[in-house]
């Protein structure tokens, strides 16, 4: 059966920082499902700055709380999209989260979220590097596409060894014109409102996507 609540985990581009609709690639997938006739309460759980170890202390107590207060208990899918702030640097240091953490997170994780529902994982988005260094508050970033790419490469990886559906974002829009002019209209993290909207229709587009929609998954 198609699912009655879907629950999207993950960082700021889940959350949509910059979108004009407020509603990120989240809320332009799910509003495609209600103009088809299904009935889907949607929560975006992103939260800005999040990464998998993050996102592991959070995700089932999110769960929890929405469920007994939504469908109680009936059909439910899960999201998870993050791996981008795994992969930064802070003021000189380290990167946030080395990848064997964050593979040993992602397993434990989404193996359990498996075991509630069908589970898909969005990988991250590159970046325009000349962002770099960037300056927030009192923190310094440098993200590098370079980790990214390890970290999407070593995601897929794994999720095939676990069996759940894995969508690789980066390699595709690191190649797109159109996503780099989305950057380039914002602050070069996060994309302006055709961003979204890629990914949006970049999601849609996939068999993934597509089976747990209909209940195949």
């Amino acid at each position: 059966m198609p699912p009655k609540q879907i629950f999207f985990f993950g960082d700021s581009i889940t959350l949509a920082d910059n979108d004009g609709e407020r509603c990120g690639w989240p809320g332009r997938l799910c509003r495609g499902l209600e103009i088809a006739g299904n009935a889907v309460t949607a929560y975006n759980l992103g939260i800005n700055g999040d990464t998998s170890r993050d996102i592991a202390a959070r995700w089932q107590g999110e769960v929890a709380v929405r469920r007994l207060r939504g469908n109680g208990g009936g059909t439910m899918a899960l999201v998870f999209a993050y791996g981008f702030n795994d992969a930064c640097s802070a003021n000189g240091g380290g990167l946030q989260v080395e990848l064997a953490e964050a593979l040993a997170l992602s397993r434990t994780m989404l193996t359990k979220a498996a075991a509630l529902g069908p589970t898909l994982w969005i990988g991250p988005t590159p970046l325009d590097e000349s962002v770099n260094p960037m300056v927030s508050g009192e923190v310094t970033w440098d993200m590098r596409n370079a980790d990214i790419a390890r970290y999407s490469a070593a995601f897929a990886v794994l999720a095939g060894e676990i069996a759940v559906p894995y969508l690789d974002l980066f390699t595709p829009f690191s190649r797109r014109p159109r996503y780099a002019g989305a950057l380039a209209a914002y602050d070069r993290v996060h994309p302006a409102d055709d961003g979204y909207a890629m990914i949006a229709e970049h999601i849609a587009a996939w068999q993934g996507w597509q089976s747990l929609v209909t209940g195949a998954a």
